[in-house]
């Protein structure tokens, strides 16, 4: 408790303008703060009131530190309940976690840390949960107001015309009855804001701007990239049972694979692969 009241000691006293140079040692503390509030977000015994307090506090103190240069170097590995995602390049940095209802559902919530192009400097940027709204997702063209939310956990780098396009991997505990595993594409406009979804994932004969697989919450599924092959490959899913087609509760690995291989500027569908040949 100590570090807590003393971090907020801190944020008043240091009260100041967005990209103020701040060492580990101030990043270290806004850690300390975060955990205790990161168990009690993720704990499942604790009342949906007690998870939704943890998680306005844990939200506005991550903000607070995110917004401090060289923030986007900081690790913040002793936070499990704190994704944090950047590409090779390191051209941006994602901090996504999630809130679980007392219903089976989720929200998701993220900052993403980028360097503005025309301005030069890092800006952040909050993604807000849209998902219940969104119609049509696959198709959808999102801003970070009306995000898709989902937790990352890959990132892939691709280059279309001169563009770049992080492709996001990512999951979607969704609710009792089923989960569901994306590849979300993120790209940024001229102006430097984020832009979801873009027309590069090639499915089915189908041009998409996203990809999302929904299975029964019973089951496990695989979506990986595979480093040496260049490919994303994942479990093909069907129906338990051929009655219950489109029912996607019921939908589970077939013990067959498919994979997304990245050719002529989109992601390109290959059914029924060998997933142990990555030549």
């Amino acid at each position: 408790m100590y570090k807590i009241y003393l971090f907020f000691f801190l944020l008043i006293t240091n009260a100041s303008s967005f990209a103020q140079p701040v060492s580990d040692d101030y990043l270290s503390l806004v850690q300390d703060s975060l955990r205790p509030l990161s168990k009690v977000i993720l704990d499942i015994r604790k009342t949906e009131e007690e998870r939704l307090s943890a998680n306005i506090k844990f939200k506005s103190i991550l903000k607070r530190g995110l917004e401090k240069e060289g923030a986007q170097n900081f690790i913040f590995d002793s936070l499990n309940a704190l994704a944090r995602l950047e590409p090779e390049d390191k051209s941006i940095v994602i901090f996504n976690w999630e809130l679980p209802h007392a219903d089976g559902t989720f929200t998701y919530y993220a900052f993403v840390l980028s360097k503005n192009k025309k301005t030069k400097m890092v800006e952040l940027t909050e993604l807000v949960d849209a998902s219940v709204s969104i119609k049509r997702p696959e198709t959808a063209l999102l801003k970070a107001s009306n995000w898709y939310g989902a937790h990352y956990y890959k990132i892939v780098t691709v280059k279309r015309k001169g563009k770049i396009y992080y492709c996001l991997l990512g999951a979607d505990w969704n609710d009792r009855l089923s989960k569901k595993k994306l590849m979300e594409v993120l790209c940024f406009e001229k102006d430097g804001s984020l832009k979801f979804g873009a027309p590069i994932i090639n499915y089915n004969k189908v041009t998409l701007n996203r990809l999302i697989f929904e299975y029964s919450s019973n089951v496990s599924m695989s979506l990986n990239y595979d480093e040496k092959s260049k490919r994303i490959i994942f479990d093909h899913l069907s129906p338990i049972e051929e009655a219950l087609k489109g029912q996607y509760q019921f939908y589970a690995p077939d013990l067959s694979y498919d994979a997304l291989i990245f050719k002529k500027g989109k992601w390109q569908h290959i059914e029924n692969i060998d997933a142990r040949n990555t030549q």
